[in-house]
C-alpha cells in the first residue's frame, strides 16, 4: 500500500493523475491526520525544489478533513487504520538530495560565469594605482584613468583599452603581443617599458618609450616606430603623428617626476624651470592660462617641453637663454 501511495503522489506531482487517482488521493488523505501532514510536507518540499505548477485539479482536502472527523467520531470503530508516515530516514534522504541538487546547480552556475569571457576593469579617481596583469605586465595607472581587458587576457591575445594615462612594463607570460588601444590609435609592444597619455577630452595622445620600442599607429596610418628614450604624439583632430627628437642640445636629462592634472601652463613652466634649472618664457601671458594633463618621469627637458607644446598646440623655440613657447599661426 505504501508503494501505491508513493506512486500516486508521484503521478500527482507530475501532473499525470486521472479522476480516479484524485478520488483515491482524497480518500487516503481523509484516513488520518498523519496522511494529511505527509501530503502537506510533500507539497511544501516539491515547491522548495522548484517543481512545476501543481495540477489545476487539486484533492479536496477540506472535504477529506470532514470525512476524517466523521470517521474518528464513530464510537464503535476501534480498528486501527493504516498510517503512512514519512520515515525520518526518508525525510533526511530527501532533504540531503535536495541540498545536493541545489549545490550542483549553484556550482554549475558559478563555473559557467567564471569560465565565460567578461570584461575586467581597473580604474582610478584621485589616487595612483599599481597592478600586475595575468601576463605579469606591470601597470601604473595615473589619476582619473581606466584600463579594460578581457578575463581571458594572455590566453590568446593581450589587448588593453586605455582612457587616461598609464605606464606599462611588459610581462612575458602567456600568448600574444601586448597592444594598447587609445581612442583610434594602437600602441603595439616590441619588448618595452613605455607610457601612454590618452585622456578622452584631449586632442592628443602621447607615447614615451623608456626601454625597447613600440609601433604607434592607426588602422589608416602606419604611424611611427618609437625607440627607447623617444616620444611620439598623435593629433586626433588632424589625424597625424609626430616624432619627438630626444635632444636638441647638450642639456642633460633631469630627474624630475611629476604628474600634471589639469594644471595651468604657467604653473607647469615654473615647476619645470626649477627642476631643470632652465629658463622657459611664454610669448604671451594668456598662454599660461592653458591647462595641461601629462606625466613625466625623468625625461630630457627637450622631450618634456616638446610634449607640452604639441599637447597645447604651441610652438617651441630654442633661444639664447632657454626656451620660448608661443602660439602657432593658422
Amino acid at each position: 500500500m505504501k508503494k501505491d501511495i508513493d506512486n500516486l503522489l508521484a503521478r500527482y506531482f507530475g501532473g499525470n493523475t486521472t479522476k480516479t487517482d484524485m478520488q483515491d488521493l482524497e480518500n487516503w488523505i481523509s484516513e488520518s491526520s498523519e496522511n494529511q501532514l505527509y501530503f502537506d510536507e510533500m507539497t511544501h518540499l516539491y515547491a522548495k525544489l522548484g517543481g512545476k505548477e501543481l495540477p489545476t485539479v487539486e484533492p479536496n482536502t477540506e472535504n477529506a478533513k470532514k470525512t476524517f472527523i466523521a470517521y474518528i467520531s464513530k464510537e464503535n470503530d476501534n480498528q486501527s487504520k493504516p498510517v503512512y508516515r514519512l520515515k525520518s530516514v526518508s525525510k533526511n534522504w530527501m532533504f540531503r538530495a535536495a541540498s545536493i541538487a541545489i549545490f550542483v546547480v549553484l556550482s554549475l552556475s558559478f563555473w559557467k560565469l567564471f569560465l565565460s569571457e567578461h570584461e575586467m576593469v581597473l580604474a582610478t579617481q584621485q589616487t595612483f594605482k599599481q597592478e600586475f596583469l595575468p601576463d605579469r605586465t606591470e601597470v601604473k595607472l595615473s589619476q582619473n584613468s581606466k584600463i579594460t581587458y578581457s578575463s581571458n587576457f594572455a590566453k590568446s591575445n593581450k589587448i588593453i583599452k586605455l582612457e587616461g594615462e598609464a605606464n606599462f612594463t611588459v610581462g612575458r607570460v602567456g600568448k600574444g603581443k601586448l597592444q594598447v588601444i587609445a581612442a583610434e590609435t594602437f600602441i603595439e609592444d616590441i619588448g618595452t617599458v613605455f607610457a601612454v597619455t590618452a585622456y578622452p577630452d584631449s586632442n592628443y595622445i602621447n607615447v614615451k618609450v623608456r626601454e625597447g620600442q613600440v609601433h604607434f599607429y592607426t588602422k589608416s596610418d602606419k604611424g611611427l616606430i618609437i625607440k627607447a628614450n623617444e616620444a611620439g604624439v598623435y593629433n586626433k583632430r588632424t589625424k597625424t603623428f609626430k616624432a619627438l627628437v630626444q635632444k636638441l642640445d647638450s642639456l642633460a636629462a633631469g630627474t624630475m617626476r611629476v604628474d600634471f592634472q589639469a594644471i595651468a601652463l604657467s604653473d607647469a613652466v615654473d615647476i619645470i624651470s626649477n627642476a631643470y634649472s632652465v629658463d622657459i618664457q611664454l610669448a604671451k601671458k594668456s598662454i599660461g592660462n592653458k591647462r595641461i594633463t601629462v606625466n613625466f618621469d625623468g625625461e630630457d627637458v627637450n622631450v618634456v617641453l616638446q610634449i607640452m607644446a604639441e599637447t597645447l598646440n604651441l610652438n617651441l623655440k630654442r633661444v639664447a637663454n632657454g626656451y620660448l613657447l608661443s602660439e602657432k599661426k593658422d
